[in-house]
């Protein structure tokens, strides 16, 4: 009896800087992949804003040119399920229409609003105190004093653009507007709800709104969309957007993440206790716990994710690939008058190579990665980026490798606060992610975290993966305990003891850095954005 044909999950992978769309098999494998890039706007005040649209456009344009070239046959496209950035906010009418750009996880605007709603005496760490033990018993963590996630996106738009406050039918996540787009459902997946702070978390297979949260923060759970874990099956593509992209219109569309929780699926790193980091814009270890837990002082909690009765930790930094996208736009080839950049399309290669010119140390710079504040293992939007100890004999090659360490020595502080939230040492770790594809920043990962990593088969396609993996669960189609297997080990890094040695004083330096530039830092940047 001959076999059924092989069938294919269309997974997108909308990151903050350009759309992805891969085709993937139920074998983790990638059939093809198209991306487009999407513009991004910093704007007065630290806001970080994206057009919804343009994330639907990069969808659609880039599906369609996969779909049409025709890796697969159309009628093997089974679901479509998304990853995206999160901790976004979007303003929906009763139609669903955007009524503001997207506020991204990058938008700084509503942090006095919610350091004021967290505030009071007695106070810890800007918390009052009652109100924290309220948010941790019931959240597994508490919202940030950045004000970057949907709590004080909420509240900006609340005390500083009224009108459209109230004229909102439903605050959505990106995931939550992709959805809609998707299938007319009106949603918020478990994970991305959660940064709300409006959720009790506290059984992993009944995350709900709380009415006393609400009450805490202000904000009116009437705006905020039905609940549903990340592999709801949420019905079939709507009949025109199938036409659109070409599929069959019986295709189901399952609800998906936001990417750090698929990442980590696409790692592979599902059992608890395995460590996983990804290193693209931002960068985030995460590590699948069967607990809730919060550290308030590092800014980890573990929290709601893709996987049932499971919690995810995790440590974010805020800028980790962004450091070298802004040493190409701002230092090595500036953006011209007419809006054109003169940077080589193969720069990234082309940097690599530099670095590894380079010693280990990067002949005594020490890199501030901190080009947007920082959110693990400390919570501060104050902190700011340099190069420190630059010479004469400083080179261009010096520079782009101390940017590689200084993203690594920030990992390597956060890794600590991770491994005693774990309460066990982390033996090596999976990395994936754009960054993931330098075979010299893997080395450079684990020769300044002393751990073995392990770099994924297509690391850049991980959260796309993820997200395939998702929708297969929601099929019925996988079981978590299936995931290892599919995806594999490309090459094992082991620490160099002749570099662990330079890194463990630059490390030194590194940590100095912080304690004695915070204040000056604090002081410097006073009532400026971010």
């Amino acid at each position: 009896m001959p076999s059924a044909p092989e069938a294919f999950v269309l997974a997108i992978d909308l990151g903050t800087s350009s759309c992805k769309v891969d085709l993937i098999s139920e074998h983790g494998e990638v059939a093809g992949r198209e991306a487009e890039p999407v513009p991004l706007r910093l704007v007065e005040g630290g806001g970080a804003e994206q057009d919804p649209e343009s994330w639907w456009g990069a969808i659609v344009r880039s599906a369609r040119r996969l779909i049409d070239r025709r890796p697969v046959p159309v009628d093997s496209i089974v679901a479509v399920c998304a990853a995206a950035h999160g901790l976004g906010t979007v303003p929906v009418d009763a139609a669903g229409q955007p009524l503001a750009p997207a506020m991204i996880w990058l938008d700084a605007r509503g942090s006095a609003h919610a350091q004021r709603a967290v505030g009071g005496f007695p106070s810890i760490d800007g918390y009052q105190l009652p109100k924290l033990l309220r948010w941790i018993r019931l959240t597994g963590g508490a919202p940030s004093l950045s004000g970057k996630d949907p709590f004080g996106h909420m509240l900006f738009l609340k005390r500083e653009r009224p009108e459209i406050y109230r004229s909102t039918h439903r605050f959505l996540d990106v995931i939550g507007y992709l959805d809609f787009r998707l299938t007319g459902r009106v949603i918020a997946t478990w994970d991305t709800a959660a940064f709300t702070w409006l959720t009790d978390n506290r059984n992993p297979r009944d995350i709900h709104y709380d009415p006393g949260l609400a009450r805490l923060s202000g904000l009116d759970l009437k705006q905020q969309p039905q609940l549903v874990p990340c592999t709801e099956v949420l019905g079939a593509l709507l009949p025109e957007v199938a036409d659109v992209l070409g599929l069959r219109r019986d295709v189901r569309v399952v609800a998906g993440c936001f990417d750090l929780p698929a990442v980590a699926l696409g790692s592979g790193a599902v059992e608890d206790y395995a460590a996983h980091l990804s290193v693209a814009t931002s960068s985030f270890m995460t590590v699948h716990l069967p607990f809730k837990k919060t550290d308030v002082a590092h800014a980890m909690a573990s929290m709601p994710c893709a996987l049932p009765d499971r919690y995810l930790l995790m440590a974010e930094q805020e800028i980790a690939g962004g450091c070298l996208t802004f040493l190409r736009d701002q230092v090595l080839f500036p953006v011209d008058p007419l809006g054109e950049t003169p940077a080589p399309e193969d720069f990234f290669p082309r940097l690599n190579r530099l670095a590894e010119s380079a010693p280990p140390g990067s002949g005594g710079v020490v890199f501030l990665p901190w080009l947007y504040g920082e959110r693990a293992p400390v919570d501060d939007p104050a902190l700011r980026g340099m190069f420190f100890n630059l010479s004469m004999g400083s080179t261009r090659a010096d520079l782009v490798r101390s940017v590689l360490e200084g993203v690594a020595f920030n990992t390597r502080w956060i890794l600590g606060p991770v491994e005693r939230f774990c309460g066990r040492r982390i033996d090596s770790i999976r990395i994936a992610g754009g960054g993931a594809q330098s075979d010299l920043w893997c080395q450079i990962f684990a020769d300044v975290l002393g751990r073995t990593i392990l770099q994924t088969e297509g690391p850049a396609h991980a959260t796309a993966r993820g997200a395939a993996f998702i929708a297969w669960m929601g099929l019925k189609r996988l079981q978590p305990e299936d995931i290892p297997r599919l995806v594999r080990i490309r090459r094992a890094y082991e620490p160099d003891p002749s570099a662990q040695r330079v890194y463990e004083s630059r490390y030194g330096t590194f940590l100095e850095l912080y304690r004695r530039t915070r204040g000056i830092f604090h002081k410097a940047n006073e009532g400026l954005s971010n």
